[in-house]
């Protein structure tokens, strides 16, 4: 999160998910029990449209099912929108692959990450 833009980067089980037609959801917990949550919900729209709880505790983004399946089995498209961000009112949002770090980062997760198209191969 930086300002009004929101990413979202997705594993490649996620991605999976996204590409049946199928919604993910993930949370954040924050001290004292706080927790925010977001859901990406493929669905029959023809724009990204976004949904917040009214305390602000959970966001609900809905894409357009067809781009949602082009770009899970896409070996290029890293961003779901390219390099424009989805603009819904003041918030922009770019959802995109997330890859395994070129240099890797002490406690970084890198499981079920996508293989790094700028890494060397040695």
């Amino acid at each position: 999160m930086r300002g009004n833009t929101l990413r979202l980067r997705l594993t490649r089980s996620e991605v999976d998910q996204i590409g049946e037609g199928e919604a993910v959801t993930e949370a954040t917990q924050f001290p004292g029990g706080l927790t925010l949550q977001y859901s990406l919900v493929p669905g029959e729209i023809r724009n990204a449209e976004l949904a917040t709880s009214p305390e602000g505790q959970a966001i609900r983004v809905e894409v357009p099912a067809e781009m949602a399946t082009e770009w899970a089995t896409s070996q290029t498209q890293v961003g779901f929108s390219g390099e424009t961000p989805f603009a819904v009112g003041p918030l922009e949002i770019l959802i995109e692959k997330d890859f395994t770090c070129i240099t890797p980062r002490e406690g970084e997760e890198e499981l079920d990450t996508f293989p790094n198209p700028n890494a060397v191969n040695g």
